[in-house]
């Protein structure tokens, strides 16, 4: 089996997209077709459904994703024992991170990483903190920097790295929502919401009106904490979004915290922590950055 298309082959069953994963790996994007063209018939099936909008990976593409994990893991296990370096890791493992964990704490957490393997190469991919444990479990990533939801699933296992509250994010700009704000009590039922689409924070949304008796009017449901202070700042409506993300974004002059009547901590905790498979953890590698973090103190910064 050829390594190096392996390599390929996964690169792309991550990004769905042959120019990127051609620029990214330094091959053509004919080359890459071709790779991913003799995989196919070495496999005897299709691996990739393509159309002039889409790359998705068939049923059979993902099975042989897992496989070329596993051959890849084995395969720099036993180079690394053939060499004789057993005591320095080497290869690539994926981390999947928010983009305002990689502003934040991240740096912090994979520097000591970084000086204790150097020769471990980060291949860090960002998205919607909704889409991590996801991510991680189809098995796109190694580990994953998520939100901990209170229940975790039996095949993963995770830690907590800090905590952050949620809160109320309203317009600074003088609009209807802002004037809304001022007022008290704060007329929850006329306030326009930009909610979380899914997550621990729409759960946390969710019980605080349920338990308010209070019927929301939303505005808006989206995936991405950014996406929700962006259209809080246009004077849309009150967001929800972890205290963190409002402190650290590029929007954090445009909007402020709204406190609420009862008081912010009736939203509750955001728990962030990493995430990885269980069984993920006989990897070398991916064992490597697990304890790299554990010596995070358990508890965590409170941001």
């Amino acid at each position: 089996m050829d390594y190096d298309a392996l390599r390929l082959f996964l690169h792309l069953s991550r990004t769905l997209h042959f120019l990127r994963t051609s620029r990214a790996c330094h091959v053509s994007p004919s080359a890459l077709s071709r790779g991913i063209q003799r995989l196919e018939r070495e496999t005897g099936w299709p691996l990739f459904e393509r159309d002039r909008r889409s790359v998705r990976l068939t049923p059979e593409g993902t099975r042989f994703a897992a496989h070329a994990r596993e051959t890849l893991e084995r395969w720099d296990a036993l180079e690394r024992d053939l060499r004789g370096r057993r005591e320095t890791l080497s290869g690539t493992i994926v981390l999947f991170a928010s983009v305002t964990a990689c502003q934040t704490f991240l740096p912090e957490l994979l520097s000591a990483f970084r000086q204790r393997h150097p020769d471990i190469h980060i291949q860090l991919e960002t998205g919607y903190a909704a889409d991590a444990l996801e991510r991680l479990a189809e098995g796109h990533v190694d580990a994953s920097v998520a939100a901990i939801p209170q229940r975790v699933p039996r095949a993963l296992v995770a830690r907590v790295l800090l905590h952050t509250p949620l809160v109320f994010a309203a317009p600074r700009a003088a609009c209807e929502v802002e004037r809304l704000c001022h007022r008290r009590p704060i007329p929850w039922a006329e306030l326009p919401l930009v909610l979380p689409s899914s997550g621990q924070a729409r759960q946390s949304a969710d019980r605080w009106f349920r338990s308010r008796r209070i019927r929301p009017q939303v505005y808006g449901e989206i995936a991405g904490s950014e996406a929700i202070l962006a259209l809080v700042s246009l004077g849309c409506g009150v967001g929800i979004v972890p205290r963190i993300v409002l402190e650290e974004s590029p929007l954090s002059s445009k909007v402020r915290v709204l406190d609420a009547d009862d008081g912010q901590a009736a939203l509750g905790e955001f728990r962030v922590g990493v995430c990885a498979q269980r069984k993920k953890l006989a990897s070398p590698l991916v064992r490597a950055l697990w304890e790299s973090f554990s010596r995070f103190p358990t508890d965590g910064p409170r941001a």
